[in-house]
């Protein structure tokens, strides 16, 4: 302990020193042809760091990236990639045909990382290390673009000509990021919506820290070395007139560009709303209304007033559409085992329940409406995010554009889907991935990733552990996908009553246990892994998972967590007092010398060793061997 008192002490008095900014272009090396184009070959560290994301970078659910011209012929999309040399990400706004045919043109580069952000509890806006999704916009004359760039502190709106003629320039100049915007219908002013509310409590939080801070339901230590705002933020909405350079508040007709009126008749718990023409209109609502995760249907209110709804086959609709004429009604629905697969599904317009055009284990990331057509990025378990036109009627598809061609030319490993029902009866699903040079006969070691296993196979929750890279080093790789709460949490009405669920008698770390136990089973039975060379790995909720596996079970060797650790110590402390108040409530005794150990098998609990996989120049072969745990073991046991 007087050592590492030692080292925290130090840490304050030895002088450090920042790397000064590099002003090196981090677009540059991406416009470089790769050498020997032609060779097939396996993947590289750079080929996962440089992938090119149009949109969020993981498969779900968000707001799409596509900005459609007036005339429907063109599209608009940042294309974003990290370079790992330069420490910086190259954002490129990009325009082409929607056709295709043509390879995108440059409108802009550059600018800073706009990350997400997301309430939390009592936060009103944690910092996510996702990027947030920029839609650009056309003007309603199709001649300028507007989009969301950050130079500076702040993110504002920027402008660039559609064909390129001319240098972007900003927009607006607001004191708070610019979390949205929309055209007027004259193309002459912009109307943006800011949250000022959660600088002026920042600004609040500054001015305390010249006296000192209470640790108080302010604090997350493991979010932020200071207080973070917890006071109810609204938007403030404002014009800003392009050519007068003025700025005004919004009038109601505005504010509808970004905040639509709601259908009449639409209940106040739906979770989005399309208005058609004549009256008609469409919006999802969850189907257990008293129920907090309850899934969504959807409803359709016809021109005579009269509503369909349509709730366990629609269950899990996400976005939806009216077809050009206003006929048929289109969503994008996910579905299938254990949610995962994703289908599109019409609904014409007269008929007493919608029809399903297709359906892929596929993700369909940030769909738009383009004339006859859905403008998807689509992305499978072994194919990057590709950008594709769908036809809605008819489920066909055509290309428009593949930002990561180089792919084509190197070999995966391939993908095997296990898919099963756990012991609390809850579809649960998993992806073997092989060694790309895999041969009939071997075993691999094999290790776990966690905990989302949809679309291009990454890296898992988090990318922290590179699934083909560690494939291509000789591993076998499991893919775990997060299986649902049991039933009996389902049905939870409030975030404590869930809480409470879960956490009766560890039910949803065994429930998780239960499945991950059978999708290492049937990895094993496919006669592909060596059982006594396994290990896992886990970040956020998989350092859990982990964690349990670690003391209820002896099937892994090795252990690498992303982040750590749930105990009645450390937890509460790195969380902060709202959490640990949240989960009191749910049942953990925090920090009791009550508390008495409820599992205590532990084979071996050291979290410090394991595999550690910092990039391919240092990936470890496939020979665990040489892969120790501590035989020092202390217990690492579930309290309660």
């Amino acid at each position: 302990m007087n050592l590492l008192f030692a080292a925290l002490v130090a840490k304050t008095i030895v002088p450090t020193v920042e790397l000064p900014e590099t002003h090196a272009d981090p677009c540059i090396s991406f416009s470089e042809p790769e050498a020997h184009s032609g060779a097939i070959r396996l993947i590289r560290t750079s080929d996962l760091v440089g992938l090119a994301d149009i949109g969020r970078s993981d498969p779900y659910e968000s707001p799409s990236p596509f900005g459609i011209s007036p005339d429907g012929k063109r599209i608009a999309f940042v294309v974003r990639r990290a370079n790992a040399a330069e420490n910086q990400y190259c954002q490129q706004l990009m325009v082409m045909p929607i056709g295709g045919g043509n390879a995108p043109r440059e409108l802009d580069r550059g600018g800073a990382l706009i990350r997400n952000d997301f309430e939390l509890r009592k936060f009103v806006s944690i910092m996510a290390g996702s990027a947030k999704v920029i839609t650009p916009r056309w003007s309603p004359d199709g001649r300028r673009i507007a989009f969301l760039k950050q130079e500076g502190k702040t993110s504002q709106v920027w402008l660039v000509h559609s064909e390129g003629d001319k240098p972007a320039s900003r927009a607006t100049d607001m004191p708070d990021n610019v979390d949205d915007f929309a055209w007027t219908e004259s193309g002459e002013a912009l109307v943006v919506a800011t949250r000022p509310g959660i600088r002026i409590q920042a600004e609040a939080i500054a001015r305390e820290a010249r006296s000192g801070f209470l640790f108080d339901e302010r604090f997350a230590p493991d979010k932020a070395n200071f207080p973070i705002p917890i006071e109810p933020v609204t938007y403030a909405y404002n014009t800003v007139e392009l050519v007068a350079g003025e700025t005004r508040q919004s009038t109601p007709a505005e504010i509808a560009k970004l905040r639509p009126e709601r259908p009449e008749g639409a209940p106040r718990n739906m979770r989005s709303f399309v208005n058609g023409a004549g009256g008609v209109a469409a919006w999802r609502e969850p189907i257990h209304p008293s129920e907090l995760l309850s899934p969504t249907g959807l409803t359709l209110k016809q021109a005579d007033g009269r509503i369909l709804k349509c709730e366990e086959r629609c269950s899990g609709t996400k976005q939806l559409w009216w077809s050009v004429d206003g006929s048929s009604l289109y969503a994008i629905q996910k579905t299938g085992w254990g949610g995962s697969q994703t289908a599109l599904v019409r609904w014409k317009l007269g008929a007493e329940a919608p029809r399903r055009i297709m359906i892929t284990d596929d993700a369909l990331v940030g769909c738009e409406l383009a004339g006859k057509e859905l403008i998807c990025a689509r992305e499978g378990a072994l194919r990057p995010r590709r950008v594709v036109a769908i036809n809605p009627d008819t489920g066909r598809e055509r290309l428009i554009h593949d930002p990561n061609p180089a792919f084509g030319r190197i070999k995966l490993g391939a993908n095997q889907r296990f898919k099963f029902r756990n012991s609390y009866g809850v579809e649960s699903y998993a992806d073997l991935v092989l060694p790309p040079l895999h041969r009939a006969g071997a075993k691999h070691p094999l290790v776990v990733v966690q905990y989302q296993s949809q679309g291009f196979l990454r890296g898992s929750t988090g990318n922290e552990f590179p699934i083909q890279l560690l494939a291509a080093k000789g591993f076998a790789v499991l893919s775990f996908d997060r299986p649902d709460f049991v039933p009996e949490a389902m049905a939870g009405k409030t975030e404590l009553e869930l809480g409470k669920a879960n956490r009766a008698d560890w039910i949803d770390r065994r429930n998780v246990h239960s499945s991950l136990e059978m999708a290492v089973e049937q990895a094993i039975n496919s006669g592909t892994i060596d059982s006594t060379r396994m290990g896992i790995t886990g970040f956020s909720d998989g350092t859990a998972t982990t964690q349990w596996a670690l003391i209820n079970s002896s099937l892994f060797k090795v252990a690498a967590l992303g982040t750590c650790c749930e105990d009645m110590w450390a937890f509460p402390i790195a969380a902060g007092p709202t959490f640990t108040q949240y989960g009191r409530e749910i049942g953990y005794r925090f920090s009791s010398p009550a508390s008495k150990i409820i599992g205590s098998h532990c084979r071996c609990c050291s979290m410090s060793t394991g595999l550690m996989f910092p990039s391919s120049s240092s990936l470890p072969t496939a020979n665990m061997k040489g892969v120790s745990t501590s035989s020092n073991c202390t217990n690492i046991a579930a309290r309660r």
